[in-house]
């Protein structure tokens, strides 16, 4: 298999498994023109993939699809409004994909906020968690017949070294309604969240075809940043200058910055190695925190979820072979 690393880029990844992408259908959450949904749906594009853009506006899904056309103008794209803030939102867009003929081949679960003023979700969850945890976990879980149709599905949860700055607070998830919130602390709960996500689902969908995996995408210039301040960059001096500069070689490009997305999505060499936390194209479980990746937690975060979104959600039976195939 080839080697990747932080100079990787996604269209090199993508030339290596491109008989593995070219006619899969593949979800992306969170393709606003500029940032890392956008940049993974133009290289699956280019490479043959159905690319299914999910956002929450319909406005910025055009506009991103406009600019894969114009590299790729018979690329096949698919418009999914996806709110992640609403449950109502993302239980109306599943539905809509449990409409697709065939099946869906790979969720990555890219969208995501960052360091945001204290807000709540539409159900009255803190908007971190309940937009990068809660949303991804209630939109997998219901199109997961979908994935299951696939002769081999994978869900990639696109989490971050962020996951450092907090666990899943299990009994203080909201910050006490805001009194206590510290907005790297709930990013930090929210990308702890997303490997924990990935961890359990491998556990649960073991019996079928389905993998699962996490990663830090590494380092790029993206509107997810948006709400950072002054105060965030002294917070962060060792990696930004007071300007919002970013300090030394650490940030990469759009282009290295998604290449792991495509390897968690597409490379058959790490299946065994299913709910692994990736960085920098390589399966990277000791980059992760210890809680990051506790199957105790993981399994204690899904029974959370169900309760925040009001609903269960039991693994099938084990999926039976192919008939003939070996």
């Amino acid at each position: 298999m080839p080697a990747f690393d932080k100079k990787t880029t996604a269209t090199e990844v993508a030339d290596a498994f491109a008989a593995d992408i070219k006619g899969k259908t593949v979800i992306v959450t969170g393709v606003t023109a500029g940032g890392y949904g956008a940049e993974v749906a133009r290289v699956l594009a280019s490479h043959g993939a159905k690319v299914v853009l999910a956002g929450r506006s319909s406005k910025k899904i055009q506009e991103t699809a406009e600019n894969i056309r114009k590299e790729t103008p018979k690329a096949e794209l698919r418009e999914l409004v996806l709110d992640l803030s609403s449950q109502k939102s993302v239980r109306s867009a599943a539905e809509e994909v449990l409409k697709y003929s065939g099946p869906v081949d790979v969720a990555i679960l890219n969208a995501g906020i960052m360091g945001t003023p204290y807000a709540k979700t539409a159900e009255g969850l803190e908007s971190q968690f309940g937009s990068n945890h809660v949303g991804h976990f209630l939109f997998t879980n219901l199109i997961m017949p979908k994935l299951l149709e696939a002769p081999a599905p994978r869900v990639v949860s696109v989490a971050s070294v962020g996951h450092f700055w907090g666990p899943v607070r299990f009994d203080d998830y909201g910050f006490e309604e805001g009194k206590t919130y510290d907005k790297w602390a709930a990013y930090g709960q929210s990308k702890t969240a997303n490997i924990l996500f990935a961890v359990e689902v491998a556990e649960r969908y073991k019996p079928t075809k389905l993998k699962a995996f996490s990663l830090h995408p590494g380092g790029a210039a993206t509107g997810i940043a948006s709400s950072m301040t002054k105060e965030d960059y002294e917070k962060f001096s060792d990696y930004y200058n007071p300007d919002g500069t970013p300090k030394g070689d650490w940030m990469g490009t759009l282009e290295t910055s998604t290449a792991t997305h495509l390897v968690a999505a597409f490379d058959p060499s790490i299946a065994d190695k299913n709910g692994a936390y990736l960085v920098d194209g390589n399966v990277a479980n000791e980059q992760a925190a210890p809680y990051a990746l506790d199957k105790d937690q993981a399994a204690q975060l899904w029974t959370l979820s169900e309760e925040l979104v009001g609903q269960k959600f039991a693994p099938p039976s084990a999926q039976p072979a192919a008939a003939g195939l070996n």
